[in-house]
């Protein structure tokens, strides 16, 4: 993993009081200005996160 991703994540998973895979997840979506799809609801109300409900 890069630095800069590991950095994001750790400053995202204090913020969002998310799970560390999310916060590498969402870190990496961040990093690359994607936009995050996901079932997961954990990323439901986050920034640039489209949330499909099962």
């Amino acid at each position: 993993m890069e630095t800069g991703i590991a950095l994001l994540a750790a400053e995202l998973h204090r913020k969002f009081k998310l799970a560390t895979a999310d916060a590498i997840v969402y870190a990496t979506a961040q990093n690359y200005h994607a936009e995050l799809i996901t079932f997961d609801a954990n990323f439901a109300k986050l920034p640039a996160v489209t949330y499909l409900a099962k």
